[in-house]
């Protein structure tokens, strides 16, 4: 039955229903108004005694302290509940336990004047206060301040017992019902305003949903007969594509034999130039010893030199010792003058000088051989000057040409040392590219043969590719049934039957 009715149909149905429903909860919600606010109030005028109850409580402890007198602190806080309000209009009052009035802001001409309180909510009261219960509702009528007649009204009252007071607050039911009534006009007037949008809203979004869905329709079955069209040139591309793709995969496989013999010929390339490499290694380490046996050299020489040197000391020796031998041939003239003398003196003394003369004889005698010992020695030494200067001019020529040749064989050896390292760094290079050749051509292979069993695939894909096509070309047929039942649920199947 349903499926005769448009879509701008069934949601006009919908929203009557959800209407009634919504009415249906309404009144309900009306009819449990009453009930709720009258507890709403029973809770606000409790925590207003309460709360006035504490301010008074506040100025009993502050005459417990002995801050204020009992006459100060009821003052004071009299003067506080009475200009107490709350809800615009709404009071607080006090009364004692022999029903005087301590504190009404509607009635002060009542100020400590007997209220006529019935005597079973007096009983109740005085009870209360006995037992220092906490506070109770209270349900009586009174007179509503520039209103005739009687209302009944809601107290919260609390009792005081230090200074035998009650105070408490309440309201008046008819207030209540003002307030529930006022509060049913504003549901009654959100219920229109809900019902309008509703009504209106629905056929306004219906109307978005059924003219999209109607052109969506017509979509579709264009877009069927497009994939009926597009399914038959697929199905021939699929066919080129599979042709293609084994075509592709035979020049792949070509292609990977030609790389495989390029791996191995750089698989050799790089076995060489690890070879190359270890050699090259050999002779940096030849280099470096041959540049050490060098320095010893260089050391060696300056040893030589350092001897070349000593023999200048020696040199400068042989001058002391000549030196010396002068003053003994000085010293041997004088004795032989000496001598001379003595044999003199001996010969005067005659007889008595005989011995002496031996002994001057002797001493010539000896000055004689020392002077020709003397004259010897420094012959010699004259030679041996002439020999170690002659040797020490030859020993520092030849040193300082082997040093100089020394030096030219360091510094080659040095050239040498830095350009064998530069091959080895060089060829350490070549290693690694070769390497990472390897590698790459490695993977190029890897590629290729990932290409050729995706090339195979694209074949087996293509096969596919031509059963989709057919698969299309049925799903082009089930568009075309989808959008005639499209049709039918945006306006219905009475549109068909027309």
């Amino acid at each position: 039955m349903f499926k005769r009715f448009s879509i701008k149909q069934k949601m006009i149905y919908w929203n009557i229903l959800i209407i009634i429903i919504f009415a249906g909860i309404l009144f309900f919600i009306m009819n449990n108004s009453l009930e709720h606010i009258l507890k709403e109030k029973e809770i606000q005028i409790k925590h207003i005694t309460e709360t006035s109850y504490g301010i008074i409580k506040k100025y009993i402890n502050l005459e417990k302290e002995g801050k204020m007198t009992r006459k100060e602190a009821m003052e004071t806080a009299e003067s506080i509940i009475e200009h107490a309000r709350y809800d615009g209009t709404n009071y607080v009052f006090i009364d004692d336990i022999d029903q005087r009035q301590i504190v009404n802001p509607t009635r002060p001409e009542f100020k400590g004047q007997l209220q006529p309180t019935p005597p079973e909510t007096m009983a109740r009261l005085v009870n209360s206060m006995k037992q220092n219960k906490e506070g109770d509702y209270f349900h009586f009528f009174t007179k509503k301040p520039g209103q005739e007649g009687t209302f009944r009204k809601i107290a919260y009252v609390k009792p005081i017992p230090e200074w035998q007071w009650f105070v408490g607050t309440g309201t008046y039911i008819n207030d209540i019902d003002e307030q529930r009534w006022d509060y049913i006009i504003e549901l009654t007037a959100i219920s229109a305003v809900i019902t309008f949008f509703l009504m209106f809203g629905g056929i306004f979004f219906a109307n978005l949903i059924s003219v999209p869905l109607a052109n969506l329709s017509a979509s579709l079955l264009k877009s069927a007969a497009n994939m009926e069209e597009k399914s038959k040139h697929l199905t021939q591309m699929s066919e080129n594509v599979g042709n293609s793709s084994k075509e592709q995969a035979s020049s792949i496989q070509e292609t990977a034999a030609a790389i495989a013999e390029v791996t191995s010929m750089i698989t050799r390339t790089s076995a060489l130039t690890v070879q190359s490499g270890s050699l090259a290694h050999k002779i940096s380490d030849g280099t470096a010893q041959g540049g050490d046996a060098v320095q010893r050299m260089v050391n060696s020489m300056e040893a030589i030199q350092e001897s070349s040197q000593r023999l200048s000391d020696i040199e400068a020796i042989i001058k002391q010792i000549e030196t010396k031998t002068m003053v003994i041939n000085e010293i041997v003239t004088k004795t032989e003058l000496l001598s001379l003398n003595a044999s003199i003196e001996a010969a005067r003394a005659g007889e008595y000088g005989k011995g002496f003369a031996v002994v001057a004889e002797e001493v010539g005698n000896l000055a004689s051989t020392s002077g020709r010992s003397s004259n010897e020695i420094r012959d010699l030494l004259e030679k041996s000057r002439g020999s170690v200067q002659e040797i020490l001019q030859m020993t520092v020529e030849r040193v300082t040409e082997g040093q100089n040749k020394t030096i030219e064989v360091k510094t080659t050896f040095e050239k040498i040392t830095a350009d064998v390292n530069e091959i080895n760094t060089q060829m350490a290079q070549i290693t690694e590219a070769t390497h990472e050749q390897e590698i790459g051509v490695k993977q190029i292979a890897s590629a290729m043969a990932k290409i050729d069993a995706s090339a195979i695939q694209n074949t087996s894909s293509a096969e596919k590719s031509i059963t989709a096509s057919n698969d299309v070309f049925n799903i082009s047929k089930d568009l075309k049934d989808i959008a005639h039942k499209t049709d039918d649920i945006i306006f219905g199947e009475k549109k068909n039957c027309t």
